[in-house]
């Protein structure tokens, strides 16, 4: 399979990664010390996304629990229009994930917690624009393919760097080596990127095949971002969820042929992917297993992730997940940059919506 390297900004993005992340870890600390001030003072946060940024807002929610908060993710358009969604009070800290500072409802989301009285803080480029925002951590520059990739994975660094300061600020276990850990992110996602042939094969059989996607506990956001990346990015049929809730019926859809891509770091859910695994492989389908293998499945492909906590693992773990896509896209000869917008019927669609 021939991969172009040079004429898609999301293939460009992908690989400037390392540096996004050595540049962060570099100058990140201040502001997140910052951040973790103002979260420690409140009753409960709520991380507040839509789309990929709602997959970041879900990692978030894990990480900042392990640093001892009350939090959990909220998507942006419940909080926006559903009050009965978090009951917003100004106790509460609101962490509104907005890459480009131009979607409607992360920014209504924004201006209701701020109304309320709320601790207010975003995650965003570093040009992005969050008028009710008390403090804004930047991540890189915006994005110009519509495929979203360092923007997301700076997006949960930030996040993981908060959660490291606000854990270790509360002497709280559930940060230990968080912060050795982030020092080694930069090196290891190089690593990953420069194991992109490994994709390849994957990427062109999926091209054709009907793909489903599951991980287990901060996980199932890396599982959901992988349908976001292949539709958008390669347009390819792809469905996802939470590991167990996969087996809970939905199970019953897969077919011999299928692509089953499971995320299989070392954890508390390693035991039940294991058992998965081995159900969808007597099914007949094929398995892509991302973080390490399983040795009872000789016939799965597995692509290894470097070591690192479960919890900071989506860190990892999305990058194959990017690769991937990206490598649909050029079998499928989809633009993966233009979110369709090349084709004037879906251009004229689109621009019935204002997101």
């Amino acid at each position: 399979m021939a991969v172009p390297t040079t004429d898609s900004a999301m293939y460009r993005t992908m690989h400037r990664q390392p540096e996004d992340l050595r540049r962060l870890l570099a100058t990140g600390w201040g502001p997140a010390a910052e951040a973790a001030e103002r979260l420690a003072r409140a009753e409960r946060v709520l991380v507040v996304g839509i789309g990929t940024s709602y997959h970041a807002a879900l990692v978030g929610g894990w990480l900042l629990r392990a640093a001892g908060a009350d939090a959990r993710a909220v998507h942006s358009f419940d909080l926006a229009l559903y009050p009965e969604a978090a009951a917003l009070r100004a106790s509460d800290a609101v962490v509104v994930m907005a890459h480009t500072g131009v979607k409607r409802f992360s920014a209504e989301a924004m201006a209701k917690a701020r109304a309320v009285g709320a601790a207010v803080l975003s995650v965003g480029s570093l040009t992005a624009e969050h008028p009710d925002s008390q403090l804004v951590l930047r991540t890189v520059e915006r994005e110009k393919s519509a495929a979203f990739t360092a923007s997301h994975l700076a997006a949960m660094t930030v996040l993981a760097q908060v959660a490291t300061e606000l854990g270790e600020r509360r002497k709280t276990a559930g940060v230990e080596g968080f912060r050795g850990a982030l020092g080694r992110l930069p090196d290891q996602i190089a690593e990953v990127l420069a194991r992109e042939a490994e994709v390849w094969p994957v990427a062109q059989d999926a091209a054709s095949r009907r793909i489903y996607a599951a991980g287990a506990g901060p996980n199932e956001a890396t599982a959901f971002e992988a349908v976001i990346k292949v539709r958008e990015a390669a347009h390819g049929w792809i469905d996802a969820l939470g590991l167990e809730q996969f087996l809970h019926g939905p199970m019953v859809s897969v077919n011999a042929g299928d692509l089953v891509i499971l995320v299989n770091v070392p954890g508390r859910g390693a035991e039940r992917v294991a058992q998965s695994a081995a159900t969808f492989d007597a099914l007949g389908a094929r398995l892509w297993l991302v973080g390490q293998g399983i040795p009872a499945l000789a016939r799965a492909t597995v692509f290894l992730l470097p070591e690192t906590p479960e919890l900071l693992s989506p860190l990892l773990a999305v990058v194959p997940i990017q690769l991937l896509a990206y490598g649909m896209a050029v079998a499928r000869k989809v633009n993966p940059d233009s979110f369709r917008r090349d084709d004037p019927t879906y251009a004229a669609a689109f621009g019935l919506l204002k997101l």
